[in-house]
C-alpha cells in the first residue's frame, strides 16, 4: 500500500513570491512559500492519494468558489491562473490512468526524500461559509473592496466602490456566529427594511442589500469625515456656535427617524459623523427600536452594555428609563442621550466618569447632572438650560420632541 508522505520540505522548483510581493497561494490558500509550487493534493486541500472521486470533486468546487471571489479585484490575473491550476489538478486526479502515474511520481519523490506520513491537509476553503473577505484584490459582488473601516461582533464594514457606477459606499457584511443564527439573520433583514424607510440629509442612506455566497450584506452611504470625538481631538476645542450647528443637524436627523416610529437607542458622539462640508450624519442605527417590534436588538457588535439582552444601549449615554426596559422607550430617551453627548463634547469628559457600569446607571437615575458652565464658563446660560432640560431624570420633564430641541437650539444660537 502507498504510504502518505509529509509535505515536501525541499525548495520548490520555482521561486516563491519575493518579500513584500503579493503571494496568492499564501494569502488565499494558506500555502506558505516553502510549500510552493503546491502539488495537486496540496492545491486542492486533499489528503494525499485520496481516491474517492466525489471527495476530489467537492474539494475542487470549494477551492474554485473561494478563488473566484478575487476575479474582479486588482489581482484578477493571479486569481485566473490559480483557477486554471485547480482545473488542471482536478482533471488529472479524476482520470484514473493520469492519477496513477501522478501518484507514482509523487510517491517516488517522497520516498527519495525519506519523508514520514503527514498529519493531513487543512486548506480546503469553505465555500458554504460566509466569505472571509480579503482586501488584497477582493471583490464582493459588484463592489471592489478598498479599505477596512470597522469590525464588530456580528460583521465587518468596508469602504467599497461599485465597479459599474463608480460610487463609493460603506459595505457591511454579516459574519461570524451571527450567520448561523436564523434569529440574527432575520433581525438583520428587518433592520435593512427599517433603514430603507429613511431618507434624510442627516441620516446615512441605505443603498442596497442582499445575500451573496452565504454572506448577508448592506451597502450604505460612505461618509468621508470624523465622529465628534475624533473631531474634538483634532481641534482640541469646538466653538459654541459650531457645536450648536452640529447638534441642530443631529436633532433633525433623529427627529425624522422618530416621525417614522424609529428610536435610535444608541445616540453618542461616536455615532455622529461630520463630513468635510460640515454636514452631520447620524449612524449606528443597528440598535434602533421600531415601534411595535421590541424584539429588534443589537446588530452592531460589542458595545458597552449592561446585562446584555435586557438593557440595550451605551451606559454613559443611557436614559434612566432605558436601563429599566429598553423595549418601551420613546423619542425622549434619544433626547436624553443627545444631551449627554452635548455635555461630553463641550466638557471633554463623560457626565459620570466612573468605572462601574452599574454605578453609572444609578448615577444617571439619581445623581444631578453636572453643570456645563462649571466646566465651560463660556457656555451661555440659555444653552445650559437646554442641556439640563434634555437630561432631566423624568421623561415628562424633558423636551418632548426633537422639534422642541431644535427650536431651543435655534433660539440659543440666535441669542
Amino acid at each position: 500500500a502507498r504510504t502518505p508522505p509529509q509535505r515536501p520540505t525541499a525548495k520548490p522548483s520555482s521561486p516563491p513570491a519575493a518579500p513584500g510581493e503579493f503571494d496568492p497561494y499564501h494569502r488565499w490558500l494558506a500555502i506558505p512559500p516553502s510549500e510552493q509550487p503546491p502539488d495537486h493534493y496540496r492545491l486542492l486541500g486533499l489528503a494525499y492519494f485520496e481516491n474517492d472521486a466525489d471527495v476530489i470533486q467537492h474539494a475542487a468546487d470549494r477551492q474554485m468558489a473561494h478563488i473566484r471571489r478575487y476575479q474582479l479585484g486588482k489581482h484578477a490575473q493571479q486569481s485566473q491562473r490559480i483557477l486554471n491550476e485547480l482545473a488542471s489538478a482536478t482533471r488529472n486526479l479524476l482520470q484514473p490512468e493520469t492519477k496513477a502515474r501522478y501518484d507514482d511520481e509523487l510517491q517516488a519523490k517522497f520516498d527519495a526524500q525519506g519523508l514520514a506520513p503527514p498529519a493531513g491537509q487543512d486548506t480546503v476553503a469553505d465555500a458554504d461559509a460566509p466569505a472571509e473577505i480579503d482586501l488584497d484584490g477582493a471583490a464582493f459582488g459588484e463592489y471592489y473592496l478598498l479599505d477596512h473601516l470597522a469590525t464588530g461582533g456580528t460583521g465587518q464594514v468596508f469602504k467599497a466602490e461599485h465597479r459599474t457606477m463608480g460610487r463609493i459606499v460603506a459595505l457591511k457584511v454579516l459574519a461570524g456566529e451571527a450567520t448561523q443564527s436564523p434569529d440574527m439573520v432575520s433581525r438583520f433583514r428587518r433592520k435593512i427594511k427599517i433603514l430603507a424607510r429613511l431618507h434624510h440629509p442627516n441620516l446615512v442612506a441605505a443603498y442596497d442589500a442582499g445575500e451573496r455566497e452565504a454572506t448577508h450584506f448592506l451597502t450604505m452611504e460612505y461618509v468621508d469625515g470624523r465622529d465628534l470625538i475624533a473631531l474634538l481631538k483634532q481641534k482640541g476645542k469646538l466653538e459654541i456656535g459650531e457645536t450648536i450647528g452640529y447638534f441642530l443637524q443631529a436633532a433633525a436627523g433623529l427627529g425624522y427617524a422618530h416621525s417614522h416610529n424609529i428610536i435610535h437607542r444608541n445616540v453618542k458622539p461616536a455615532n455622529l459623523l461630520v463630513d468635510r462640508q460640515g454636514v452631520v450624519k447620524v449612524i449606528g442605527l443597528g440598535m434602533a427600536l421600531f415601534a411595535g417590534d421590541p424584539s429588534l436588538s443589537d446588530m452592531d457588535g460589542p458595545l458597552e452594555m449592561a446585562e446584555q439582552g435586557q438593557i440595550i444601549g451605551t451606559v454613559d449615554y443611557m436614559a434612566p428609563e432605558q436601563a429599566i426596559d429598553s423595549s418601551k422607550v420613546d423619542a425622549r430617551a434619544d433626547i436624553y442621550a443627545l444631551g449627554c453627548t452635548l455635555f461630553t463634547v463641550f466638557a471633554k469628559r463623560l457626565m459620570f466618569p466612573i468605572e462601574s457600569a452599574r454605578r453609572k446607571l444609578l448615577s444617571h437615575r439619581h445623581q444631578p447632572a453636572p453643570s456645563l458652565r462649571a466646566i465651560r464658563p463660556d457656555v451661555p446660560e440659555s444653552l445650559e438650560a437646554i442641556y439640563q432640560k434634555m437630561v432631566a431624570k423624568q421623561p415628562a420633564d424633558r423636551h418632548q420632541t426633537m422639534e422642541e430641541v431644535i427650536a431651543a437650539f435655534r433660539s440659543a444660537r440666535s441669542a
